[in-house]
């Protein structure tokens, strides 16, 4: 066990700072803690699973918001795809009407 005046040893600030929580990451992300724990839970979300609490490292956090960046090309075929299922939508829609 370290002594408490080893300067190699790590101090309890700098444990805290391994890890955040999911409260501080949906904060910082300004999402519901639920939605986070879902993501966690369904296997959407890289995180830690420790003594039954999920934690988050400052990488994973890093990883999560870049794995939900959009791009702008992708935010344009996004919209495209949107317009051709609704226009899908309709054209089944007026099919099941005649």
């Amino acid at each position: 066990m370290p002594r408490q005046d080893d300067p190699q040893a790590p101090s309890q600030n700098d444990e805290q700072d391994l890890y955040y929580s999911v409260e501080q990451v949906a904060r910082r992300l300004r999402v519901s803690a639920r939605w986070l724990a879902d993501q966690c839970r369904d296997g959407h979300v890289e995180h830690v699973h420790l003594a039954r609490k999920r934690k988050f490292t400052p990488e994973q956090v890093q990883k999560l918001l870049d794995s939900h960046t959009v791009k702008p090309a992708e935010v344009r075929e996004q919209e495209r795809g949107h317009e051709r299922a609704v226009q899908r939508v309709r054209r089944e829609r007026a099919q099941q009407r005649r």
